[in-house]
C-alpha cells in the first residue's frame, strides 16, 4: 500500500464496463509531441503513501474535504467529458506539483541557482518581508531570504510584482527552451530555486493562487479546490462563486498593505478568469477596514475585462479593451480549430497576446513607482492552462500558445522595469500547477463519471450507488453513507476498491488525513 503506483497489482485487475474503455473520448491525441510519460514511473518516485497524506493534511479544511480523495495514477488521466478538458492535473506527481520559482530585481535578489526546498506559501511570505510587513501567525511559508541581497531598507522595492504563469511546467525552462527566450534570460538573471513545488493536495488554480496570496496552507485559508461541495444543499459552486472572496478564511498580502498603506498603495490584480484574480486581490473591500484594489478579470461571456464592483475597483486601462477587435483582425480559425466564441478563443494563442496586452495597459496606466510607497501588480496569466488542458502540454498549440506568451512576458517585464526605475523592482515569476501528457492507451484515459459508474457498479449494482458526488481536480469523492450503512461498507472499503483500479494512484481517507492532521499539531 506504501507504493507509488502499484503498477503490477494494478495491470492484473481489469477495470469492468464499456465506461472505462475511452471514456475520455477514444484513443490517446496524436498532436502530444515529444511529451513522454513512460520515464514517469510514478511521476517522482520518491513519494509515497506519506507524501501524499501529508499533503493531503495541509488542504484538509473541516466541512470542504471529501470522504475520500482519489489520487489518480501517474500513468492515468481522470477528467470531465468533453474536448475541453481532456487534460487535467491535480495530482502530486512531478509534471503537476514541480515548480519554477524565479526571484528577479538586482536591487532585491541574488542571481543564482538556489538548492533549498520553496513551495507557493514561501512567495506570499517573501512578498510580505519584502513589503516590510510582520509575519503573520498563521503563515506557513518562510521567506527566502537566502536570495535577499540584504540592502539599505531604505531602498526596498517600489514595486513588487508576482506574475504567474498557468500550467506552466517546471520543465518546459530545458524541454521548450527554444520557445521560451525571455523567460530563459529572466531565470539566468535570477535567483532560481531549483527545488520548489506544491507541497499540498490538489494541485490547482484556486488553491494554488490563495496560498500564494496568503502564504499559508490551505487547511488555514479554506480554498482547498476551484470548486467546493456543499453536502446540505448537495451542490458544488466555485470557491470564488460570482467573483467574491467569501470563502477565503484568511488575510492576503495585499490585504493587509493596503490597510497598512491606509488605501495609498497601488495594487493592481489582473488574471484570466475570475477566480485567481480574486485569490490574487484579496477580500477588498468585501471585508470589514478593507480598501477596494483594482481588479480585473477576463469576461469569457462578453470578452471584455470585468470587475466585481463591491469589492474592487476596474482600472480604467482595460474598461473599453475587448477580445473582438484582435480575433477579427487575426481571424476566427486557429492552427485548424474553429474559434466560435469567446471562451473558445481562450484556447488559442491570441488569447496570450489579449492578456498581455492587458497586462501592459495595466502597468502603464498606472500609478506605480510614483511615490515612496510600495505598489503591487500581481498577474496570472492563463492561455497556457486553457491549451494545454485541450491539446496537451507538448501539442503543436501548446507550443504557438509558449512562443507568445514569452514575447509578452518581455513586454511586461519591461514595462514593470521602467515604472519601478533602476534597481526597484522585485519581480517574482512561478506557476500554479503543471499538467500531464497523454496516457499511453485509451484504457487510462476516463471521466469521473466513468470512475463513479465502475464502482458503483462493482459495490451496488442494482442500487442506486455509494457515490454522493464526485467530480473536478480537487480529487475528492463524496460518499452517500446511508447507502454505505445499509451495504454494510465502509469508507475504507471504498478506498480498497478504487486502489485495484489502474487508473487510481491512491484512494485516501478522510480518517487516514484526520490522523495526519492530528499528528501536525
Amino acid at each position: 500500500m506504501g507504493g507509488v503506483s502499484r503498477r503490477a497489482r494494478a495491470g492484473a485487475v481489469a477495470l469492468a464496463g464499456a465506461a472505462f474503455l475511452g471514456g475520455c473520448g477514444g484513443a490517446p491525441s496524436t498532436s502530444s509531441g515529444d511529451g513522454d510519460r513512460s520515464g514517469e514511473s510514478g511521476g517522482r518516485p520518491d513519494i509515497g503513501r506519506a507524501e501524499v497524506v501529508e499533503a493531503l493534511a495541509r488542504g484538509w479544511f473541516p466541512g470542504r474535504a471529501g470522504d475520500i480523495a482519489v489520487i489518480p495514477d501517474p500513468l492515468a488521466i481522470i477528467t470531465y467529458g468533453g474536448e475541453s478538458n481532456r487534460y487535467m492535473h491535480g495530482g502530486p506527481w512531478s509534471f503537476d506539483s514541480d515548480l519554477p520559482l524565479l526571484l528577479h530585481g538586482p536591487g532585491a535578489f541574488r542571481p543564482g541557482v538556489y538548492g533549498a526546498p520553496a513551495s507557493h506559501q514561501d512567495v506570499g511570505a517573501t512578498v510580505t518581508e519584502l513589503l516590510g510587513l510582520p509575519p503573520w501567525p498563521g503563515a506557513t511559508g518562510r521567506p527566502l531570504s537566502e536570495a535577499f541581497t540584504n540592502g539599505d531598507e531604505t531602498e526596498r522595492p517600489r514595486l513588487v510584482a508576482v506574475l504567474v504563469l498557468d500550467a506552466l511546467r517546471s520543465d518546459y525552462l530545458e524541454r521548450r527552451a527554444n520557445l521560451l527566450p525571455n523567460l530563459s534570460r529572466l531565470a539566468e538573471q535570477s535567483a532560481r530555486f531549483a527545488n520548489a513545488r506544491v507541497d499540498y493536495l490538489p494541485t490547482n488554480t484556486s488553491t494554488a493562487h490563495s496560498t500564494i496570496a496568503t502564504a499559508t496552507d490551505p487547511a488555514v485559508h479554506g480554498i482547498v479546490g476551484n470548486g467546493l461541495y456543499d453536502r446540505r444543499t448537495g451542490e458544488s459552486k466555485l470557491a470564488y462563486e460570482g467573483a467574491t472572496p467569501y470563502n477565503l478564511m484568511a488575510l492576503t498580502f495585499a490585504d493587509r498593505w493596503s490597510v497598512a498603506t491606509r488605501g495609498r498603495a497601488e495594487i493592481i490584480a489582473q488574471a484570466g478568469t475570475d477566480y485567481p484574480a480574486v485569490a490574487l486581490a484579496g477580500h477588498g473591500a468585501c471585508i470589514l477596514g478593507g480598501n477596494p484594489p483594482w481588479m480585473a478579470y477576463y469576461d469569457s461571456g462578453s470578452g471584455a475585462w470585468r470587475t466585481n464592483e463591491d469589492c474592487y475597483r476596474l482600472p480604467p486601462a482595460v474598461a473599453e479593451l475587448h477580445f473582438g477587435p484582435r480575433l477579427d483582425a487575426v481571424g476566427r480559425t486557429w492552427m485548424g480549430h474553429e474559434l466560435d466564441s469567446f471562451g473558445e478563443a481562450r484556447r488559442s494563442s491570441h488569447f496570450s497576446a489579449f492578456e498581455g496586452e492587458a497586462a501592459v495597459a495595466l502597468i502603464e496606466g498606472s500609478a506605480f513607482g510614483e511615490d515612496d510607497i510600495a505598489d503591487l501588480f500581481l498577474a496570472n496569466l492563463k492561455s497556457t492552462d486553457y491549451v494545454s488542458h485541450k491539446y496537451g502540454p507538448f501539442s503543436p498549440e501548446m507550443d504557438a500558445t509558449l512562443a507568445e506568451l514569452d514575447g509578452w512576458l518581455g513586454r511586461i517585464v519591461a514595462a514593470l522595469e521602467a515604472k519601478a526605475g533602476p534597481g526597484r523592482l522585485a519581480l517574482i515569476v512561478t506557476a500554479d500547477h503543471g499538467m500531464p501528457d497523454a496516457p499511453a492507451s485509451a484504457e487510462l484515459w476516463v471521466t469521473y463519471d466513468d470512475v463513479t459508474a465502475w464502482l458503483n457498479g462493482q459495490l451496488d449494482p442494482d442500487g442506486p450507488g455509494v457515490v454522493e458526488y464526485y467530480e473536478g481536480s480537487e480529487n475528492q469523492m463524496f460518499l452517500d453513507h446511508e447507502r454505505l450503512e445499509t451495504l454494510g461498507l465502509a469508507p475504507d472499503d471504498i478506498a480498497r476498491t478504487l486502489e485495484a483500479s489502474p487508473v487510481v494512484g491512491f484512494a485516501i481517507t478522510a480518517d487516514e488525513v484526520r490522523q495526519a492532521v492530528s499528528a501536525r499539531r
